[in-house]
């Protein structure tokens, strides 16, 4: 299967220690699909040991991702990072990218904020997430899910959100499903502050392998996010990304993702150089 208009931008190496691949085993993998553009998005979360990468570990990563650009002139090959958002650590997590980008002497070209802790769980570990969910209402964790979520958007240190609905990442095991319309009130605000500051969304096409069986947005979603974008005559910021921790996840469920994309009438994607956006035209074999 041939990917020739696709990008996936959100992969994880060994820099930390969920990711189980290396630069180039990701970069051959992506070449084998024939995807045109990558992005390199390693963890960094502050409050985590096992997810902290020192600022010389990045230095190395970035060397090896230049020997790959030199190695794969077909490939386009980002540097991101996705760095974990905290309430009242807006400063910290700005120093932290500073350090980094002075220790590379080079800007990310793209800052992928996430959430993977609330009430300080980290519910998206298997081990943690009971803690969060059991015994807890339901439908106010994914309201504080996602009030948190407006306020990593509005702190103005992220291009891209991921995967916004990580929330329900253990429904289907810990949670039954809870339906959109349920919360639909406490992701609008959310959707409208993204627009408003001009911050993406990851769609990311994890969930799909996972119990939950979805992507992380859900398409509704993405639906509410793609007509409340078109309604300002705003274009949508979105990137595609297969979440990969292994080399032969890289590109996984990117085209579904792309088909889900364009059934809906998306038709480019977002691509970032030195935290500088582009439109991507998608496109699909024939």
């Amino acid at each position: 299967m041939q990917y020739p208009q696709l990008i996936d931008y959100h992969m994880h190496t060994a820099v930390t220690v969920d990711g189980k691949m290396d630069e180039v085993q990701a970069c051959e993998q992506a070449l084998k699909l024939g995807i045109r553009e990558i992005a390199f998005t390693n963890h960094v979360m502050l409050k985590q040991p096992d997810f902290l990468t020192t600022p010389e570990s990045f230095v190395s990563h970035w060397q090896k991702i230049q020997v790959c650009q030199q190695r794969y002139p077909q490939l386009k090959i980002r540097l991101g990072i996705e760095i974990d958002y905290y309430p009242g650590w807006e400063q910290k997590i700005a120093d932290t990218l500073h350090s980094y980008q002075e220790y590379m002497g080079r800007k990310f070209d793209l800052v992928i904020g996430a959430i993977h802790e609330l009430n300080d769980i980290f519910f998206s570990n298997q081990k943690h997430a009971p803690e969060l969910y059991n015994d807890h209402d339901l439908l106010a964790l994914y309201r504080d899910y996602f009030a948190v979520s407006i306020d990593a958007v509005r702190c103005g240190l992220f291009d891209i959100i991921a995967h916004p609905d990580l929330i329900k990442r253990y429904t289907h095991e810990l949670t039954p499903p809870l339906d959109f319309e349920l919360y639909r009130t406490a992701v609008e605000p959310f959707i409208d502050a993204l627009l408003e500051t001009e911050v993406g969304i990851d769609f990311n096409m994890k969930g799909m392998k996972l119990k939950v069986g979805e992507p992380f947005p859900s398409m509704a979603f993405l639906d509410l996010y793609l007509s409340r974008a078109r309604s300002r005559v705003l274009e949508p910021i979105l990137t595609l990304g297969s979440d990969a921790h292994h080399a032969e996840d890289v590109g996984g469920y990117l085209r579904e993702g792309a088909m889900l994309l364009l059934e809906h009438g998306q038709h480019t994607l977002t691509s970032f150089e030195q935290r500088k956006r582009s439109p991507f035209a998608m496109g699909l074999p024939s």
